[in-house]
């Protein structure tokens, strides 16, 4: 078992705080919003949130490619690639809500090695890695165990461009409907990274991920793993990087979820 240089996570943690330490202190303020497309805003301190990340894990690593969630790729030829999204949850920062993170993720070719996640409103700091475990500020956490869906939790998310393919819209007001009828309640918060998070806590038992950007979920994706997540895709296969559908829950309740997803 190949054991992932501590360093990384460090690195990773110090920038997540540094930039949610910016957050918090804008957070509140009017925003001036730019619309990167009908269902999607921009905010300025997405930019500014971004620079910080980007500033402290490329002075310690400058050979390595990043993907920016604002600033787009810097290709360096690297097998290590950092996925960012400095501010998961714009909609929700712009609204005044503090449901949103700071998501980090490192990937070694195309394995997720390790994942942060980091809300500063409530100081929660979810970290991975891979087969180190899931902690949240330091202490190790588990997945639900919970058997029954009609008490169980879902978070649904669905990709942006979603809407405007009436195929795949339809397809996903079907499968929301199925897991309606099932679950005890069915929840789309705005901010999928942090619905990983509680995914891995325990607070939330399933999540499915609809023709999501899932560049944006890597941290969240290995947090849930490393907590006792199962993750496939629609056809009940392990997750694989490039997969659009996928499902993730306990082990209890993935058979009778993936029957809703058709």
């Amino acid at each position: 078992m190949k054991i992932v240089d501590k360093e990384y996570i460090q690195i990773a943690k110090l920038a997540a705080l540094s930039a949610g330490k910016y957050l918090v202190e804008n957070f509140g303020n009017k925003h001036l919003p730019k619309f990167k497309s009908a269902n999607d805003v921009g905010l300025s301190v997405d930019i500014e949130s971004e620079k910080i990340i980007l500033n402290i894990i490329q002075q310690k690593y400058p050979k390595h490619n990043f993907y920016l969630e604002e600033l787009g790729k810097i290709e360096n030829g690297s097998q290590f690639t950092w996925f960012i999204d400095p501010l998961d949850g714009t909609n929700n920062y712009f609204a005044g809500i503090s449901y949103f993170s700071i998501s980090i993720a490192l990937l070694h070719n195309n394995e997720i090695i390790i994942g942060i996640i980091y809300n500063p409103i409530s100081n929660q700091l979810f970290e991975a890695t891979k087969n180190g475990g899931a902690f949240l500020n330091g202490n190790k956490i588990f997945s639900s165990q919970n058997t029954q869906m009609e008490k169980s939790v879902c978070s649904f998310i669905q990709g942006h461009t979603v809407a405007n393919i009436p195929v795949l819209e339809k397809q996903a007001e079907k499968i929301k409907a199925n897991l309606a009828q099932k679950f005890r309640r069915i929840i789309s918060t705005w901010s999928p990274a942090m619905d990983w998070a509680l995914l891995a806590f325990g607070g939330i038992d399933c999540l499915i991920s609809f023709e999501s950007e899932l560049e944006d979920m890597y941290a969240g994706i290995l947090i849930a793993l490393e907590s006792g997540i199962e993750i496939t895709n629609f056809d009940g296969n392990k997750f694989q990087i490039g997969d659009t559908k996928i499902t993730a829950t306990n082990n209890y309740l993935k058979i009778n979820v993936l029957k809703l997803l058709t």
